[in-house]
């Protein structure tokens, strides 16, 4: 009987210790799997704030530092990316936001570690990076012009802009003018009122509008600036392209059409560097080259040229470098300027009646045209002096290889 109860005892031992082996196993698991779930809550609650700037592709990246920008947020913002990105990539990124809107510089760049449960640390999961960026007077401008906005009164450059533009469009600009017209007023607005050079203030104003406008003196980038604000401020849709130049085709390398003018561009980075900027703008529903720095012939005697008005990519690439793969393809001449006047001739014949027509009718004027090919020796333009009253003549030729402008004025 004894040895019975013993035995019932030992069992009744035995099943306790079994029991709470079991719930001390199970406890231990619930407390795990209660910790592993604090863990992954927090995880997630990280995770959910770093998503809050986490943006994933190059077109995210684009539109967030364009959208801030615009809405002017701070003079910097913050986002990270997947770890996919390099540094350089982020900087390219920076370097296409339009350069009418503004600049944008990374200056912070910092890669993030993180473990996927046992698995090894990455390194660059995440990166984060902060862009500077600075909106440009031009669009402050624009923005007040054509939608109302208004500019922050620290900005007194982009105001006295404002005042400046409006005075134009006023007095020089009518609604019954076809965009054409309108881009012609401006082209020559821009190179009849400013000289190429830099500010006598020496306060870097040569590089933007307030060159042009307020200074009158700009290199460049102030002529394509202002060019593209005026244009944009009346309806016109326009373009900054930045390249390079040369006169390796020039038609006369004594005269090569505003060699000199290739000023300063100023990179995200600031800093200046060797370039040129121009424009693309888009006329009747086609897009054309326009060049107005180079219109503005650095020379003793300034005279109005119209040479880089309106002309397609095949004459433009005589003398400039661009990345075509990033603008507008221009392959048309039907609003180049010596076309819309009637003044550019195929031939040289075309050219000499054209030439003999006008002082037939008594016009001494200075002529102003373009020749697909011309020879202006003097045995090939010693017709002029069968025309009576003429003493003596002076001619120019300028423009490229195919797309000769021609300059005649004459002494009676």
């Amino acid at each position: 009987m004894n040895m019975n109860r013993k035995k019932v005892q030992f069992y009744i031992v035995f099943v306790g210790f079994i029991l709470l082996f079991v719930f001390l196993y199970f406890a231990g698991k619930r407390s795990e799997r209660k910790r592993q779930e604090e863990l992954d809550s927090q995880e997630a609650s990280v995770m959910e704030e770093l998503q809050k700037d986490t943006v994933y592709t190059e077109e995210d990246i684009y539109n967030r530092l364009e959208a801030a920008i615009i809405a002017d947020e701070t003079d910097n913002i913050y986002m990270s990316v997947p770890g996919k990105f390099s540094e350089d990539d982020i900087k390219r990124i920076g370097r296409s936001i339009d350069p009418f809107l503004g600049r944008a510089t990374v200056f912070s760049y910092s890669t993030s570690t993180t473990k996927e449960g046992d698995g090894p640390e990455i390194s660059d999961y995440y990166v984060g990076i902060n862009y500077d960026f600075k909106k440009t007077d031009e669009y402050w401008v624009y923005e007040a012009i054509t939608e109302g906005k208004e500019i922050p009164s620290d900005r007194e450059n982009a105001i006295k802009i404002k005042e400046a533009c409006e005075s134009f469009i006023k007095s020089s600009i009518k609604d019954s003018m076809s965009d054409y017209e309108k881009e012609l007023v401006i082209h020559d607005y821009i190179v009849n009122n400013c000289t190429y050079g830099i500010s006598d203030a020496n306060d870097g104003s040569e590089f933007n509008s307030y060159g042009v406008l307020i200074n009158n003196k700009a290199v460049c980038e102030g002529y394509a600036r202002t060019a593209a604000l005026l244009l944009k401020c009346c309806g016109i849709e326009a373009k900054l392209v930045v390249g390079h130049t040369n006169n390796n085709n020039a038609a006369d390398t004594s005269n090569p059409d505003g060699s000199g003018n290739d000023g300063k561009i100023i990179n995200n980075d600031g800093k200046a560097v060797d370039g040129h900027m121009w424009n693309q703008v888009k006329i009747d529903g086609v897009w054309y080259n326009l060049d107005v720095t180079w219109d503005d012939p650095i020379a003793d005697e300034e005279v109005l040229e119209h040479t880089y008005f309106n002309v397609d990519d095949t004459i433009l690439s005589n003398n400039h470098e661009w990345d075509k793969a990033e603008t507008e393809v221009c392959s048309s001449n039907d609003a180049n300027y010596y076309s819309m006047n009637n003044l550019f001739f195929q031939s040289e014949s075309d050219f000499h009646d054209y030439v003999g027509s006008q002082l037939s009718n008594g016009n001494l004027d200075t002529i102003e045209c373009a020749v697909t090919n011309a020879n202006i020796d003097e045995d090939s333009m010693s017709f002029i002096f069968e025309y009576s009253g003429i003493s003596s003549y002076q001619v120019t030729k300028g423009g490229v290889d195919g797309y000769n402008i021609i300059t005649l004025s004459f002494n009676q």
